[in-house]
């Protein structure tokens, strides 16, 4: 049987849809909000490690975070002042304390 030859392309151009990116930006929300929710966690019971955790994930998110042009910079700005505020006041009363001593001369009074 012999092969027959089409003369042009046979693919219609009405047919053709051009390419958009996908616009949705669900796995770096979810981070945002771990982040955020942390952040509130560890200023409300002064715990460390969920201090830890919220900077680990603002760091994620903003990390997996895509770039466009309606992303601002201040929300990555804002979750990563957040984490930090959470961290540095979850520490806040070890520094106090270590500040007084140096500041006083005296050394801490040990028990035995």
């Amino acid at each position: 049987m012999p092969r027959r030859e089409f003369p042009g392309d046979p693919r219609s151009e009405s047919d053709i849809v051009p390419y958009q990116p996908a616009t949705s930006n669900s796995e770096g929300s979810i981070y945002y909000l771990v982040a955020f929710g942390s952040s509130m966690a560890a200023l409300f019971l002064k715990s460390k490690w969920i201090a830890w955790l919220s900077l680990f994930s603002s760091l994620l998110s903003v990390f997996t975070e895509r770039q466009s042009a309606s992303s601002g910079s201040s929300t990555r700005l804002s979750t990563i002042t957040l984490a930090l505020t959470s961290l540095m006041m979850t520490y806040m009363p070890e520094m106090v304390t270590i500040f007084k001593l140096k500041s006083s001369g005296s050394a801490p009074a040990t028990t035995q």
